[in-house]
């Protein structure tokens, strides 16, 4: 496999964990890590898929969440990979009887291994740049 192709197969990877998180599929989140992966950030860390799988469910909370990733730059040597990748999270949540829009600035500092010709996160990092918490305008469905 080319650099370009493991390069790829990286980004595609992250944006498969926007996905399973948007999508509340735990499952194919779990698929996404290595069994002893940690996943941390502001106030937590998660230290195993289980763990991590539990951590998500705290998303609940949230009607709807978009993440969107944006500038993804990967390191490969050989079957290890690092990467930092931007993310605008969105949250839409009800508070009070308003529905409100949190959204986040995150910037995603990842490892990653390669197991049997997969690519899978063994640690992310989430940096929170900024954050906005908006009465949301327009309809939310």
């Amino acid at each position: 496999m080319s650099e370009a192709s493991h390069k790829q197969a990286l980004y595609e990877l992250v944006c498969r964990y926007a996905q399973a998180v948007d999508q509340r599929d735990w499952a194919a989140l779990a698929r996404l890590f290595t069994p002893d992966a940690v996943l941390k950030g502001p106030g937590f860390s998660f230290n195993g898929v289980a763990a991590i799988v539990d951590g998500m469910n705290g998303l609940g909370h949230y009607s709807v969440t978009q993440h969107h990733v944006h500038n993804h730059l990967a390191e490969v040597e050989e079957l290890e990979a690092s990467a930092e990748t931007y993310c605008v999270a969105n949250h839409l949540y009800d508070a009070d009887g308003v529905t409100r829009k949190l959204d986040w600035g995150i910037r995603y500092r990842d490892r990653f291994v390669c197991i049997d010709g997969l690519w899978h996160i063994t640690q992310r990092e989430l940096l929170l740049d900024w954050s906005q918490d908006l009465p949301l305008q327009g309809a939310a469905q």
